[in-house]
């Protein structure tokens, strides 16, 4: 048996920018977004030297998927090269950050699971 949620559908364009981790973030499927119970989905877009700054996720893993652009993501200070159409998971608890260092835009989906209990405390900067 197939169970089907119903559900929000939001426009790339209606959910703000944030520029706070860097480059340009949009933080899609949320509980505020979309009702969503068990993760976060967003978008990043990192011109040519920007990088998503280093942090840690207490309560979830993090799975991101290159769309395009090169680069290199930094786990626990060990780097791992980035080309488009690849995928890296972050295990709980690990320092990671991203850096373009193409000549081009780098373009990023995200995925966060599960929830942390409070918004607040799903992200620590380091």
């Amino acid at each position: 048996m197939t169970q089907v949620y119903a559900g929000t559908v939001v426009q790339f364009g209606d959910v703000p920018v944030v520029h706070a981790r860097g480059g340009q973030m949009r933080v899609l499927a949320t509980p505020a977004t979309v009702g969503a119970t068990q993760l976060i989905m967003g978008h990043v877009l990192l011109q040519p030297g920007e990088e998503i700054k280093e942090h840690l996720h207490d309560y979830g893993e993090e799975s991101v998927f290159v769309i395009r652009g090169q680069g290199t993501v930094f786990i626990e200070d060990v780097p791992y090269s980035l080309q488009e159409q690849c995928v890296f998971l972050v295990a709980k608890g690990l320092r990671h950050r991203v850096v373009n260092e193409g000549p081009g835009d780098m373009e990023l989906v995200f995925a966060t699971a599960p929830l942390a209990p409070r918004p607040e405390i799903g992200h620590r900067d380091v």
